[in-house]
């Protein structure tokens, strides 16, 4: 069940819809690159997804955040959600569904 980039831009367009989409890659790539704030980027976020799919696509988000630092930024201010997990070893964050095939265990 590894997340692709692929898989969750395509649900967030499906979510979203086109020319949003486009709005809300601005704002992760902002977020990326030290321009917004987790708690900004989202705020953001519960702007344009819907209750019902903040959580997954969050979690999805942030497993896909490449820098770790960025990873737990958004892991801490989310709440830790109970979807997320950080590798003992590594300290990526990842999905619990992602923790038995990563390669640290």
């Amino acid at each position: 069940a590894v997340v692709s980039t692929q898989s969750t831009g395509e649900a967030l367009q499906r979510e979203l819809g086109a020319s949003v989409f486009v709005m809300y890659h601005e704002a992760v790539l902002a977020f990326s690159k030290n321009q917004i704030s987790s708690e900004n980027f989202i705020q953001i976020s519960r702007k344009y997804i819907s209750p019902v799919a903040f959580t997954g696509l969050m979690a999805e988000l942030v497993a896909l955040l490449p820098n770790v630092a960025k990873q737990h930024e958004l892991y801490r201010d989310l709440g830790r959600p109970s979807l997320l997990f950080p590798c003992c070893q590594c300290q990526q964050i990842l999905r619990t569904v992602d923790v038995k095939s990563h390669a640290c265990q």
